[in-house]
């Protein structure tokens, strides 16, 4: 009995190795989908001296990614690029002498950026732990102007910026993993006047997020 014991563990962790072995490969291309919640740090003013306000849209985030890496040792080298939809929307009113109000829409947003991997082991999976620097860039719908009336006065802008971030891609299987990210991006600021009622005052919103996601990554 203890020699058939013996006989299957040994049977079971030649089976295991290659997979293993195989599965800190992180060479080449490969692709996947996310799904996330954002949270926004956006901050309105107006040229015309009314109050600001920060408007804090949040919502889910939802889309892919597509990347190509090179592995040399434990060290993957890489480039990746998302795109994704938007569910972000959020709205203030400041009641302060004067008063204003404003909203955000965001409705999609992508990035490319560099990956930069240490091929490593979260328990008994393989994991590889990256850091991700680069240009984000995104479509975006204002709202401002009197606090009882701002929903009418409207313009869009896209933004573009900065962003860098946190993540690791677990192995499940052969070619499957499973993604959690955290990543900050600075879209920079909007500008647009606050036509129709309003043409003549623009109001300036600077546009930050703080984003996690969980995805599957798939390496072809």
């Amino acid at each position: 009995m203890a020699f058939n014991v013996k006989k299957l563990a040994l049977s079971v962790s030649v089976a295991v190795t290659p997979c293993l072995a195989s599965a800190q490969n992180w060479d080449g291309l490969y692709g996947g989908v996310t799904l996330g919640y954002a949270s926004h740090d956006a901050t309105h003013s107006f040229s015309n001296g009314a109050p600001t306000g920060s408007s804090d849209p949040d919502g889910a985030l939802y889309g892919g990614f597509v990347g190509y890496a090179v592995q040399s040792g434990q060290m993957v080298y890489g480039a990746e690029l998302d795109f994704e939809g938007s569910s972000a929307s959020g709205s203030f009113t400041n009641t302060t002498g004067a008063t204003s109000g404003g909203r955000v829409e965001q409705n999609w947003q992508g990035s490319i950026r560099g990956v930069l991997g240490y091929a490593g082991n979260l328990g008994p999976n393989p994991a590889l732990f990256y850091a991700t620097a680069g240009w984000a860039y995104g479509d975006f719908d204002f709202q401002g102007g009197p606090a009882s009336a701002f929903v009418n006065n409207r313009y869009s802008d896209s933004l573009d910026g900065w962003t860098v971030g946190l993540g690791m891609d677990m192995r499940l299987a052969n070619n499957w993993s499973l993604r959690t990210e955290y990543r900050y991006t600075d879209f920079g600021t909007a500008n647009g006047t606050l036509a129709p009622s309003f043409p003549g005052v623009s109001m300036p919103v600077s546009v930050e997020q703080h984003a996690v996601r969980i995805g599957l990554r798939m390496d072809f």
